[in-house]
């Protein structure tokens, strides 16, 4: 026989247990209990005063889930607390609670004294998604560490505001290259015009990875000033910036990019030539028709069956 529940005001005395692993379980017992939870809000409340971290971040995570904006101005005195996971806490919960009274608490901590708070913050201000936010999160490119200014290109990427263009492009030289990472993909995201020959200038970058992301983000901007570089960047020694330079052509459309593919169909990587093939489908120049069927006796099944869409693509009626 399943027992009885603890009667809710049972949990409510419990909160004020002298055991600090007591509080903190009768929280999570309470969150339990959907119907009667709001009862506790009170309750809760005074817990954001616990002298234990652990109490005092489950009633932070408590209010939050209760979802009730009176808790607000409660929380915003844990801004300034000396243990920066907990004021991390108490910037989650408000941002939850209310993005429009968070904004500028948010903007705040983008100063704050530790490193991974305001690199936290960083990325909550992406989700957050207010406008009001990108001067202050342009300016925190300058962040002394680099995982802060990493977080902050990213969500400078997310919120779409053609407006950091310029200041990304500044940090495209940054010693570090997760941050020069995140730039350029944000560039890609922003699309616009100003970033191409910046780009184009990372597709140099001693770091493969930036490589690659600049070669995805070119082909996102669609301008045919990257044809060229796109071209040379087939011949890099990695494979996978290979493979996004591939790609990148094909979103172009520009036939200059024909003859390098079609040299493409003999690489000894599978994903080169499968890539290659592909991208010679979506361009539809018939020059690349007999170079694919040539392809079709491939020891490689799957390279084939692609080999065979593409030539269909094509509509050249020798394939049929």
């Amino acid at each position: 026989m399943k027992p009885s529940p603890v009667p809710f005001q049972t949990l409510l005395a419990r909160l004020a247990d002298p055991d600090s692993l007591v509080r903190r379980q009768t929280i999570i017992s309470i969150m339990r209990r959907r119907n009667e939870r709001g009862q506790a809000f009170a309750s809760l409340l005074a817990l954001l005063n616990d002298p234990e971290y652990q109490v005092c971040k489950a009633a932070i995570q408590a209010l939050s889930d209760l979802g009730d904006s009176r808790a607000i101005p409660a929380l915003i005195p844990l801004l300034t607390h000396h243990v920066s996971r907990l004021r991390l806490r108490a910037l989650y919960a408000l941002a939850r609670l209310d993005r429009k009274q968070a904004l500028p608490h948010l903007i705040t901590a983008l100063h704050d004294q530790t490193r991974s708070v305001r690199e936290e913050v960083a990325r909550i201000l992406g989700r957050v998604g207010d406008a009001r936010a990108i001067n202050p999160l342009i300016a925190a490119l300058d962040d002394a560490d680099w995982h802060v200014r990493a977080a902050v290109a990213n969500t400078l990427g997310r919120l779409g505001d053609v407006h950091a263009v310029d200041a990304l492009i500044t940090v495209l030289g940054d010693e570090k290259e997760s941050v020069r990472l995140e730039v350029v993909r944000a560039l890609g995201a922003l699309k616009d015009a100003r970033a191409v020959g910046p780009l184009i200038a990372a597709l140099d970058d001693a770091d493969w990875h930036v490589r690659k992301v600049a070669a995805t983000a070119l082909g996102r901007l669609d301008d045919v000033r990257a044809v060229d570089p796109l071209i040379t960047e087939l011949g890099d020694v990695v494979m996978a910036v290979r493979v996004e330079a591939a790609i990148s052509l094909s979103m172009l459309g520009d036939a200059r990019a024909i003859d390098p593919l079609i040299a493409l169909l003999g690489d000894a990587e599978k994903w080169i030539r499968k890539t290659a093939v592909i991208a010679l489908g979506i361009l539809g120049d018939p020059r690349a028709v007999d170079p694919l069927i040539a392809v079709l006796d491939d020891a490689d099944a799957d390279i084939r069956a692609v080999v065979a869409r593409a030539l269909s693509m094509l509509g050249d009626a020798r394939t049929v």
